[in-house]
């Protein structure tokens, strides 16, 4: 019941017991006093005659004695309020605190007005109690919620707030001396195998006792606080340089050599620090404990277990990456990504085949940035899973403009790189479903590419992954072929369609010999699976040559054209629906060179060199080619380097013995 209804049922129950001590004033005074004075004058003056009036004596004693009941009844009324008033009085005096909180009042077991007014009176006292142990309780509760807003409940140290108020003040006092505040952020190092191995409770112990060590490594008015997890902050004041809060680092890294003694083993955990100084003014609580982040990451970038002193050169790098994911988290929906398109070149007729997506970033302030900018930090905070759909949305929509706007023959072909990310998304294979399904492409156009490192690191579930794209009908390829450790085991069983080359071999593939050798034998091993090849970097004429020689399906590079925005491209197309794209002339293009796009009529097929023509050129006998993979390293001008020098086999090299041994035992 609120207050507001009781108060209302006590002034009604209150308005009806006036009434019935109206009603009993009434009966016992005012009545009985008219009766007596009508009987006066009626009745006991004529009875001083006693002989006229004797007849009388009979109604007076009438009067007196319903007079008297009368009075009697207004008294009994009367006491019985009293006794009831008296009663709640006592019941609200013997009542102990707490007993109208617990329901133990007692209750007179009335059902007129008085038992109302007693049962208000009740329901009065509890909240009148209620209310009185509330603000006694108040204090108590207060500093139980400091408590819990200002520090941290597991190891009852200050928590963030508690301690970004204090470096607050400590940085306005030192505005007016000169001495310095300090900033030391702490993480421990691998704190995670720690939870994972031997559960979060000994996890927690870990943190319990690392607070007490770093409460042990500081001053009585130094202040250590818990920021969250595994990070812990330490407030230095009153310093003259940076020696005092080095020193106190080197002190906590050495309190955590000891071990932890969890559950009767020993634990070692390390601890990486950061150190920062307000050595620029003005300076914000929240810049100064950035900057002791910054350097606790480059101590963990040196080894861990040591602690750095924030450098604003060296610190640069990072600060500039941390604006630029701030500008990330928006860029999507600003519309800020665009696709450029790079041709891929069927190396036999010259004709455009295909166009390989690839993803810029129009920044609104630093221009157009390449994707080694931004893709690394894509992947770190996880939004290249919705820019990776956005691309392969967009990439099929230009693909169903250009084949309906030109329908080349063969179909072009659009392919889209997949990071480890994606690859890992469950969500993968419905991204590319509706990716489809909305553009209305033919899925055997799509082609997705994967980095050869990409599908080694978890090869059972990328396995299970790419079978479920290739029922979609799409074709795959992986990417930069050669640069990892895949076997050919797995080469054999990944339901793969195309094999491509990386550029650090094309790059010397008219040159050194090992490159060549490794780019013969992939185009092997891929003709052997039924796998088509293409190769990546082309730049100049004697890579082109020298990949048709070996018989290399398809090409790209800066040879033919850099990689275009979907207006350029298209205008190539609408030029050159079904010729030969032009490549640039015979002499070395540097990579930074423009690209060379010629115009139509200039598009001839003898751009190309003939294929037998090349043949009669380039292409060993059988024998010389074993020759030239078996030659012993001593055979070359330059020295190789020291078998312990050596890094280990690739796949591209193992494929190259692998060759070797066919021809020889096809020779004997």
């Amino acid at each position: 019941m609120g207050s507001h209804d009781l108060k209302k049922e006590i002034a009604f129950s209150g308005k009806r017991v006036r009434q019935k001590m109206s009603l009993a004033l009434a009966l016992s005074s005012l009545i009985p006093l008219l009766i007596l004075c009508y009987v006066f004058y009626t009745y006991f003056m004529p009875l001083l005659d006693p002989v006229a009036h004797s007849r009388d004596l009979l109604a007076v004693s009438a009067i007196l004695v319903f007079m008297a009941l009368l009075m009697a009844g207004g008294g009994f009324i009367i006491y019985d309020i009293g006794s009831a008033l008296t009663r709640a009085a006592s019941m609200v005096t013997e009542a102990k605190p707490g007993d109208a909180l617990k329901g133990e009042l007692a209750v007179v077991e009335r059902t007129d007005e008085i038992g109302t007014l007693m049962a208000s009176f009740t329901k009065m006292m509890s909240t009148i109690e209620q209310q009185s142990q509330e603000i006694t309780n108040f204090p108590k509760q207060l500093d139980q919620l400091t408590r819990q807003a200002f520090q941290d409940a597991l190891t009852g140290l200050p928590n963030r707030a508690l301690f970004m108020d204090r470096l607050a003040h400590a940085l306005a006092r030192t505005e007016r001396r000169a001495q310095h505040v300090a900033v030391l952020f702490l993480d421990l190092d691998r704190f995670k195998v720690v939870n994972d191995s031997l559960g979060h409770g000994m996890g927690d112990q870990v943190l319990i006792e690392s607070s007490q060590r770093l409460l042990d490594c500081v001053r009585p008015e130094d202040t250590v606080a818990r920021l969250g997890g595994d990070e812990f902050a330490i407030l230095l004041e009153d310093l003259d340089n940076t020696e005092g809060a080095t020193s106190v680092a080197q002190r906590v890294t050495e309190s955590l050599e000891k071990p932890f003694l969890l559950d009767g083993r020993e634990v070692f955990v390390t601890m990486s620090v950061g150190v920062a100084l307000n050595t620029r003014r003005p300076i914000t609580p929240e810049e100064l404990l950035r900057d002791a982040d910054l350097a606790m990451y480059r101590a963990k970038g040196k080894g861990k277990n040591r602690y750095e002193v924030f450098d604003p050169a060296t610190s640069a790098p990072a600060l500039n990456r941390l604006d630029l994911e701030l500008d990330l988290r928006g860029a999507l929906a600003r519309g800020e990504f665009v696709l450029h398109y790079q041709p891929v070149v069927h190396l036999g007729s010259g004709r455009i085949i295909e166009v390989e997506a690839l993803v810029r970033w129009q920044h609104r302030e630093r221009g157009l940035l390449q994707p080694d900018e931004f893709i690394s930090l894509m992947e770190e905070t996880g939004l290249i899973i919705p820019v990776g759909a956005w691309v392969l949305g967009e990439a099929c929509r230009q693909l169903e403009e250009w084949t309906a706007q030109f329908q080349p023959q063969p179909p072009l072909t659009m392919s889209v790189n997949l990071s480890a990310r994606q690859l890992q998304d469950p969500g993968l294979v419905m991204v590319v479903e509706n990716a489809l399904a909305e553009s209305h492409v033919d899925p055997a156009s799509l082609k997705l590419e994967i980095t050869e490192t990409v599908v080694m690191q978890d090869a059972p579930a990328t396995l299970e992954t790419l079978h479920a794209l290739k029922a979609l009908g799409v074709q795959l390829a992986i990417d930069d072929f050669g640069t990892g450790y895949s076997s050919l085991g797995y080469l054999k069983r990944f339901p793969v369609d195309t094999l491509k080359i990386d550029r650090s071999f094309v790059q010397g593939v008219a040159l050194d010999t090992e490159d060549t050798a490794i780019v013969r034998a992939v185009i092997s091993v891929a003709k052997s699976l039924n796998l088509s090849v293409t190769a990546e970097g082309i730049e100049t004429d004697a890579q082109l040559s020298q990949l048709q020689s070996l018989g290399c399906d398809r090409g790209q590079g800066y040879l033919f054209a850099r990689p275009l925005a979907p207006e350029p491209l298209r205008l190539a197309l609408a030029a050159l629906p079904r010729a030969a794209i032009a490549r640039t002339p015979a002499s070395p293009v540097a990579p930074a060179a423009p690209p060379v796009m010629a115009p139509p009529e200039r598009v001839e097929p003898k751009t190309i060199p003939p294929p037998a023509r090349v043949e009669a050129k380039t292409i060993a006998p059988p024998e010389r080619v074993e020759a030239k993979q078996i030659e012993p390293p001593r055979a070359e001008p330059s020295a190789p380097p020291a078998p312990s020098d050596r890094p280990a086999k690739s796949a591209a090299e193992l494929l190259q013995e692998r060759i070797a041994e066919l021809l020889r035992n096809r020779n004997r």
